[in-house]
């Protein structure tokens, strides 16, 4: 094999890699994603005449994350979701840490395995403005706290009009924002789900809730305990996702655990900032950059031995 040869194969093995990397989540036909899902209309039809308009469509959804395995996703938009997320800096997202675990393998996802959708509030249907984005790296929590950091490939452009970035709670030692007894200030639960049927919602939806007392707490993480507005929804007809976010005037208060709780926030804020730094994207490309490094290395040290010989 002539060297000129050799070099030829290593530049196109690269090319390839990182068109690979590029790659972004088909789309199938609107009309056709559209029938995976029950719609907000059909939930309030089965919730009866008196029920219409309880749910609220989140129209925007400036930061709410749609967490998805790409492997699934590629059959068709929607069906890869797994969890419920926010967007808390121009290229960090906020999940619960048991959405990045596996069951079946019993091990946490790869970032290579996940997706990110921002800016599409219907979960089977892309929205002409919404961004998909790969995850480069995955920050796992410490000891005794339970949120997850995915740090995206890119930043979101900071003057998109349909995504943006929803501001952390004060440090532990400030004010918190639930001692704030303003009745207008509802906490507001933002969500897709599914209902009794296991039937996937294909809405956003935003459900006004009240502070409660947690009771019988047995997890070792902070916990924010809510209850719904009275007329708000039927509990019966719809179960949250995990990872659903909790906010209240603009501020994310906490990500619903998979027992129904949501994690305090406000408990990892130190954790959170010391790890995403200013939350951009140089904090999250380096991993990308020392992977493709080692995977070059990898490729050359192959295509010599295989010269050699």
């Amino acid at each position: 094999m002539q060297l000129n040869d050799h070099w030829r194969k290593i530049v196109k093995t690269l090319i390839f890699a990182f068109l690979c990397t590029e790659m972004q989540t088909t789309y199938t036909h609107r009309d056709l994603a559209a029938k995976r899902g029950i719609s907000l209309a059909e939930m309030d039809a089965i919730a009866g005449p008196t029920a219409q308009g309880r749910f609220q469509l989140e129209k925007i959804a400036p930061h709410q994350a749609s967490i998805r395995l790409l492997a699934l996703e590629r059959d068709y938009f929607g069906k890869g979701h797994i969890c419920s997320g926010a967007l808390v800096a121009p290229s960090v997202v906020l999940t619960v840490s048991s959405c990045i675990f596996s069951q079946v393998k019993k091990s946490h996802y790869h970032p290579s395995e996940l997706r990110v959708v921002l800016g599409s509030p219907q979960r089977f249907a892309p929205h002409e403005q919404a961004l998909v984005f790969g995850v480069t790296h995955i920050h796992q929590p410490p000891k005794d706290l339970a949120l997850a950091i995915l740090m995206l490939e890119k930043d979101v452009p900071d003057n998109h009009q349909y995504i943006q970035a929803i501001g952390l709670p004060p440090s532990p030692d400030a004010t918190s924002i639930l001692d704030d007894s303003e009745q207008h200030n509802l906490l507001q639960i933002s969500t897709w789900g599914y209902d009794a049927d296991i039937r996937e919602l294909h809405d956003l939806v935003t459900l006004n809730a009240t502070h409660t007392s947690c009771h019988q707490q047995q997890s070792k993480s902070p916990r924010i305990c809510v209850q719904m507005k009275s007329g708000n929804h039927n509990r019966g007809q719809l179960y949250m996702d995990a990872g659903a976010t909790l906010t209240k005037r603009d501020r994310l208060l906490g990500l619903r655990s998979i027992d129904g709780a949501f994690e305090d926030v406000e408990s990892h804020v130190e954790w959170i900032l010391t790890t995403i730094g200013d939350g951009g994207n140089q904090n999250s490309s380096i991993w990308g950059i020392l992977g493709f490094l080692v995977f070059t290395g990898y490729v050359i040290t192959i295509s010599t031995k295989s010269f050699s010989t």
